[in-house]
């Protein structure tokens, strides 16, 4: 019986992958890194600072982790909080449905606790998030279920009374890590994405019918 439906953010609820992507080569190259083809791929559904971690060792920048991520904020503030928001199509609907059948919703995403309310807030979403998870919430990045494990507890709901909605391999590991079903939402702005530990996989958000996962 599922109780509670968790959302990722990025490529689930906005098409911002590539938006991320191109943010991050943006603020390496301000630091001298000049990162190769697709390498900022890998990090689709890691926080931060365990991407930034990475990439300050592999491209010997001298900057500290915590000025790149202060660059990297001031970054996304003025794309982010400047553009207008476009949501996945189908999203606005399957978080309403979901949460007028009764289901509690939670957001898990590795974006930033300010990032996540403002396009929450700017999407006009935010009134049906009983629980928002972010990367400022944790201490390991996915595919750790430590997200996952969160939002469950926080909404009160076993993992496995709970289903989660990915786009990204790492976080589909996380909420099957944490003992949640898996929803694979296939993006093709995602990146690579291995589905093998997803109990679903579907090409549209509108595809998502939470009512069959009941038996």
């Amino acid at each position: 019986m599922i109780k509670a439906v968790v959302f990722d953010m990025d490529g689930v609820i906005i098409d911002s992958e590539p938006i991320h992507c191109e943010i991050a080569v943006e603020v390496l190259r301000s630091f001298g890194g000049e990162p190769k083809e697709y390498e900022i791929h890998e990090f689709i559904g890691v926080t931060n600072q365990a991407m930034w971690s990475t990439l300050k060792e592999r491209h010997n920048l001298d900057a500290t982790v915590e000025e790149i991520l202060e660059r990297h904020q001031e970054y996304k503030k003025r794309h982010f909080f400047q553009e207008r928001i476009e949501l996945i199509d189908g999203i606005e609907e399957l978080v309403k449905k979901a949460a007028g059948s009764g289901l509690k919703i939670a957001l898990a995403t590795s974006s930033p606790k300010f990032l996540a309310e403002h396009i929450l807030n700017s999407t006009g979403l935010m009134p049906y998030f009983n629980v928002v998870v972010t990367a400022d919430d944790i201490t390991r990045s996915k595919p750790d279920p430590e997200i996952y494990l969160k939002a469950a507890d926080l909404l009160g709901i076993e993992p496995r009374f709970c289903v989660a909605v990915e786009d990204a391999e790492l976080g589909m590991k996380a909420a099957r890590g944490a003992g949640m079903r898996v929803i694979a939402f296939l993006n093709p702005n995602s990146g690579k994405q291995d589905t093998s530990s997803a109990d679903f996989v579907v090409s549209s958000i509108r595809d998502i019918d939470l009512y069959k996962l009941n038996p």
